[in-house]
C-alpha cells in the first residue's frame, strides 16, 4: 500500500540527560501507550529536526551519558515549523517572530538543524507525535 500524503512523517529528536554541567533537562517522557509528555510547556524546548546530525553531534561532543527521545510528526507539521521558523539572532526585533511564538533556528554553527520551540508548540508536538522511542542511555 502506498503512503498517502497524510501518512508521511518526519522524525524529530531531543537529546536529554547527561552528566554534570554538560546535561540537558529531561523534558520529554514517554508513557506506556507510547505517547509523549512534555513538562514545563511554558518554557522553550530545543529539538533537532534533521536526519539526526544535530543530535549525533551533541551526543558525541557535548552530552556524555545522554540519550535521545525520537518521535515522528506529520510532514505537514514539519512544513509548518519550517515556514514559521526565524533565526535566533535578532529574534526579539524580528517582526516575523509572531509576538515571540515563532520557532527559532538555533546552533547555526553545528551540524544539522536545531529548533527552539516557544509556547504553544510543546502542546502541538505532544498532540501530533507518534512512533516514539528512546535511543541509548536510559
Amino acid at each position: 500500500m502506498a503512503k498517502s500524503k497524510s501518512d508521511e512523517t518526519v522524525t524529530y529528536r531531543r537529546v536529554q540527560g547527561g552528566a554534570e554541567s554538560k546535561s540537558s533537562q529531561e523534558r520529554i517522557s514517554i508513557n506506556d501507550q507510547g505517547k509523549i509528555y512534555i513538562n514545563n510547556k511554558d518554557k522553550n524546548l530545543n529539538i533537532s529536526i534533521d536526519n539526526g546530525e544535530h543530535a549525533k553531534h551533541f551526543l558525541e561532543n557535548n552530552r556524555q551519558g545522554a540519550y535521545v527521545v525520537e518521535f515522528d510528526v506529520p510532514k505537514w507539521f514539519d512544513d509548518f515549523v519550517k515556514e514559521n521558523t526565524v533565526p535566533q539572532a535578532g529574534y526579539k526585533n524580528n517582526p516575523l517572530n509572531q509576538g515571540g511564538t515563532a520557532p527559532k533556528l538555533t546552533d547555526p554553527t553545528t551540524p544539522g538543524k536545531s529548533i527552539e520551540f516557544p509556547q504553544p508548540w510543546a502542546e502541538w508536538i505532544e498532540e501530533y507525535a507518534t512512533n516514539t522511542k528512546v535511543i541509548g542511555g536510559k
